[in-house]
Order: structure tokens, then C-alpha cells, then sequence
């Protein structure tokens, strides 16, 4: 009787060892479709998950769902929207996989999916923060387009107001490395300005300031970067007031053009 039980046992513990025979395949693989696309293969329990992870900001787009079986060395993912069954095995390193008929979704076989230490994925949860994430990005270029809409209107409301100052001025150069500046101020098109390299006249760049017109005179620039300039009695001379080093911008000749890169140059100087 001793002997029939751990024969029993024998038998009983064998089918256990068999039953646990098979792979466990859980876990992230990594496929680089090309350099700026990257599929995974996401795979938990019986489940699997194939998304991809695409540009800069590695956006997410779920591809399928697979029913995940594994039979000795093999793992096999049946689609659950078509006929499609993907079989893989273990590659030599006993971590990646490799696929041995990916010609189901257009590329070679015995593709070699690398593996990922930080997978299974929560993928869920990964489309949900990409979702919190757009929406965020979507309501802050409303609040963007809602602040450019109020920043127009209030320009467009003190326009009317820059008929003092119009006309093309010029900034008077102090160095020989300022730049050729040149301000432009009409109630049309408000204020503008560009700068140049003075010897080149290369562009270095192009400004659309913000501005207001108060009693003190005419603003110009943004929250602690806005001066305070004055006109003179002729007005043909823009003086800042609160700048850190003088600053002044002479009136051009309405009957010549400052595309006259020698008239721009004799206008702002050569100290």
C-alpha cells in the first residue's frame, strides 16, 4: 500500500512539473519599426496589447488585442479582430522574443522584438494620462488664443491714439556695435520695429512690441520691459525716460525711403 501511494505522489507531482513546463512570456517588447516609430508588444496573463510610441513625444496609438496561448517554447497571439495568429519563441538571450511569421502586419519574419525591464504596461492608464495631457495642451492654447483676442482689441482701442507719434524712426546708434534700428509707428498698422547689422544689414530680428498711450507719454514693451518715451517739442526726437542708457530715436524724412540702406545708416549713425 506504502508503495502504491508514492508511486501516486510520483505520478501526481510529474503532472505538475509538465502542467509548468510551458514559458511565461509576460512582460514589454520592443520592435524599431523605423526611427521614429517604435511598436510594443504588451503582454499580461492571457492577454496582449500591441501599440506603438511614436515622434519626439512618444504618442501612443493602440493597434490590436491579442488572446495569448503558449505551447511548450512557442507563444502564439490570436487576434481578436481577425484570423491572424502571430507565433513567437524565446530568442538565444532567454529575455527578447522572436516573431516567426510577422508578415501579419507587413514585416519580415523572425522580426527581433527586444525585451523591455519596465514592462507589462498599464496601458489603460497610459491612454488615459496621454488624454489628461492633450486636454491640457488644448485648453492652454485657448487660454493662449483668448489672451491674443484681448491683446488685439486693446491694441486696436489705443491705435487711434498713436497719431501723435507716427512715422518712421530710427534709433540713434551710441556704439559701433548697435544695430540699425528702425521703429515704425502709424494707427494702421501700430507699432513695429526691426533690427539689422549695421555694416551687412542682415536681419537679426523682428519686433511687434505692445504699447499704450498715457499722459506721461507713449509706452512701449511688456510688463517690466515697457519704457517710458516722450516726444519732442518739434517731434522729431522719441527720448526713452526710464531706460538704463540713453536711448533716443530720430524721425526719418517722410519723402525718403529707409529701404535706403545708405540714408538708414547716415539716420542712425556711426560713433
Amino acid at each position: 500500500m506504502r508503495t502504491l501511494f508514492k508511486f501516486a505522489a510520483a505520478v501526481f507531482a510529474g503532472s505538475l512539473l509538465a502542467g509548468c513546463g510551458d514559458e511565461d512570456f509576460t512582460g514589454a517588447y520592443r520592435l524599431d519599426a523605423t526611427k521614429e516609430l517604435v511598436f510594443v508588444l504588451n503582454i499580461r496573463g492571457d492577454e496582449a496589447d500591441l501599440f506603438s510610441e511614436k515622434g519626439k513625444d512618444s504618442r501612443i496609438a493602440h493597434y490590436g488585442q491579442f488572446k495569448v496561448s503558449v505551447k511548450g517554447e512557442k507563444l502564439f497571439l490570436d487576434d481578436v479582430n481577425s484570423d491572424d495568429r502571430w507565433v513567437m519563441t524565446r530568442n538565444v538571450d532567454e529575455r527578447s522574443l522572436d516573431c516567426l511569421n510577422c508578415e501579419t502586419i507587413n514585416l519580415k519574419d523572425t522580426v527581433h522584438w527586444k525585451y523591455d525591464p519596465q514592462g507589462p504596461y498599464d496601458l489603460e492608464q497610459l491612454l488615459k494620462e496621454q488624454a489628461r495631457e492633450d486636454e491640457e495642451v488644448f485648453n492652454a492654447e485657448l487660454e493662449k488664443m483668448r489672451q491674443q483676442a484681448l491683446e488685439k482689441d486693446r491694441r486696436n482701442a489705443e491705435a487711434p491714439k498713436l497719431a501723435h507719434y507716427e512715422g518712421d524712426w530710427v534709433y540713434q546708434r551710441t556704439t559701433k556695435t548697435d544695430p540699425l534700428t528702425i521703429m515704425t509707428i502709424w494707427r494702421k498698422s501700430q507699432i513695429k520695429s526691426w533690427s539689422f547689422k549695421f555694416e551687412s544689414m542682415d536681419r537679426l530680428k523682428h519686433e511687434v512690441p505692445g504699447f499704450e498711450v498715457t499722459g506721461a507719454g507713449l509706452k512701449i514693451g511688456e510688463g517690466s520691459k515697457a519704457h517710458l518715451y516722450t516726444l519732442s517739442a518739434d517731434k522729431q526726437v522719441l527720448t526713452c525716460m526710464d531706460c538704463k542708457r540713453s536711448e533716443r530715436w530720430a524721425k526719418s524724412d517722410p519723402n525718403k525711403d529707409l529701404s535706403d540702406r545708405h540714408y538708414a545708416r547716415k539716420m542712425a549713425g556711426n560713433p
